[in-house]
Parts: structure tokens; sequence; C-alpha cells
């Protein structure tokens, strides 16, 4: 009964967040009106320019950009995905609204709902504008997805969601600990972490077998890009994929735990941001339940 109830309130927090998100103007504006009006001029502009396909060029681009291209997308849906959550800890803390909801909503429910409901409409944005770069991409390169291995078209999926969940993780925890928008320390850097990769670029490509490079694809937070770009320009054991996937995942589970405590503690805290060494106190007491 308790396991019911309990999945009763985490499915309510997680339709009412997905529910805000989605209902949200901006989210309306950057999710269908602007994807619907570049789509528009791109038909407008293949129309004008006839149907024939003689411009673009025959020779395929190396499997390599949909990596890269797979990762940037990973990088800016996470990161705006993550500011939505960032920005709605924030004002729901200013508010004192929080305190309300946590008298009939644990803390690790409402943590996970706001992850899962603000992470599906994140996701459904990012699926949108993958899906519109990708034809839009076809109309003037040769670009497909028949050079993708079997092994990369089951695990690109699970890499990005899994980063993506860890970078809104990571951003739901920082709001809880910060005392305003304005506030400065280490937790304005989250949204720096997914995109490191993306400065060593070059060194991915050029050099994937590197150790220090290898050793980067089992890092959680560097994992879904540096292991998507390796898998492209190298071949990559077995192994390692599953490996990485089970830290990826594992990493994701136990920082949602982690958040969790962290955000039942920071959430109610006013006057001042909390410094890593409260955070960490806080996420490894002991739960209340």
């Amino acid at each position: 009964m308790a396991l019911r109830e309990t999945k009763t309130k985490l499915g309510k927090v997680v339709a009412w967040e997905f529910r805000r998100a989605v209902m949200n103007k901006g989210f309306v504006i950057m999710t269908v009106l602007l994807p619907a009006l570049i789509g528009l001029v791109i038909l407008i502009y293949g129309l004008a320019e006839g149907r024939g396909a003689s411009s673009v060029p025959s020779e395929s681009l190396p499997p390599f950009l949909i990596a890269v291209f797979l990762a940037l997308i990973l990088f800016v849906g996470a990161f705006i995905s993550g500011v939505i959550v960032f920005y709605g800890v924030l004002k729901e803390k200013a508010s004192r609204v929080v305190e309300l909801v946590l008298s009939s909503v644990s803390a690790k429910d409402m943590m996970a709902g706001k992850i899962i409901g603000l992470g599906l409409a994140g996701l459904i944005q990012a699926i949108v504008w993958a899906v519109l770069a990708y034809f839009a991409a076809r109309r003037f390169l040769p670009i497909t997805l028949a050079g993708l291995s079997p092994m990369q078209l089951v695990t690109y999926p699970l890499y990005f969601v899994f980063g993506y969940l860890l970078v809104a993780t990571l951003y739901a925890t920082a709001a809880s600990t910060m005392k305003d928008v304005h506030s400065g320390g280490v937790q304005g850097m989250v949204g720096l972490i997914v995109y490191l990769p993306m400065v060593f670029l070059k060194i991915l490509v050029e050099h994937p077998e590197l150790p220090w490079v290898r050793a980067a694809g089992f890092f959680p937070p560097f994992t879904p890009s540096v292991m998507m770009i390796r898998m492209a320009v190298t071949e990559v054991a077995w192994w390692e994929v599953a490996l990485s996937l089970a830290l990826l995942a594992g990493t994701v589970f136990l920082l949602t735990r982690f958040a969790a405590k962290v955000f039942e503690v920071g959430i109610l805290m006013y006057g001042k941001s909390a410094t890593l060494r409260e955070i960490w106190r806080w996420g490894l007491r002991s739960s209340r339940g």
C-alpha cells in the first residue's frame, strides 16, 4: 500500500511538472512554432530550387559527424532543460511554495518528479530539433543513418537519455543549494560539465585510443559525448560500452538519491548558498524515510 501511494504521488508530480513545462509559452515557441517556421522556410527553398539533388555531394560524410551532432543536441537540450529545472526550483524556493508541497510529498518524490517530468518535456524538444535538423541537413548534405552500426543505433539513445537525466539532476541539486539566481560559487559551473568534451573534440576524433580519452569515457559526466564520438571513429570493445552504460546508469540512480537528500535540506535554507562541504554532508546523511 505504501509503495502504491508513493508511486501515485510520484506520478502526480511528474504529470504536474510535465504539463507545466509543455504549456509554457517559451516551450511552445521553441518546440513547435520555431521548428515549424524553419521547416517552412526549408520547404519553400526546396521548391524554389527544384526537386533535383544534383547540388548535393554524392560522397557520404564521415560517420563521426552524426555522433558530434547528437552530442551537440545533447548539450543544447540538456542545458535548456537543466536551466528550466534550475529556475523552477529557485522560483519555488523564493516563493516558499515548496514548504507546502513538502508537507504532502517527500523530497525524493519531488526531486524525481521534477527530473522525470521536465526531462520528458526536454527530450521531446530535443527530438523535435534533432529530427528537423536531420531532414534539413539532408537537403544540403549526404547525411544518412545507414552509416551507424547496430550497436550505435541501440546505445546512442541510452547515452542520450542517461546523459540528459544526469545533467537535469545536477541542475536541480545546484538550484536547491543556492541563495538566488545571482549567487556564484561552484553551483554555477554545472553547465560546463557536459560541454567540456566538446573543447577536446579534435583530440577525441583524431586520437580516440589515448589512455586518458578512454578513461574519460568511464567518467559519467563525460560518458555520453566521449563514447558516442569514440564509437563513431574507432572500434570500441563491447565490454567498454557495457561498462560505461552501467556506470552512467548507476551514477544517475545514486546521484538522484544523493540529490534528494541535499534537496530536502537545501530547499528550506535561506539567506546563503551552501558550500561544497555542506552539500556533501547533506547528501551522505541518513534519509528521513
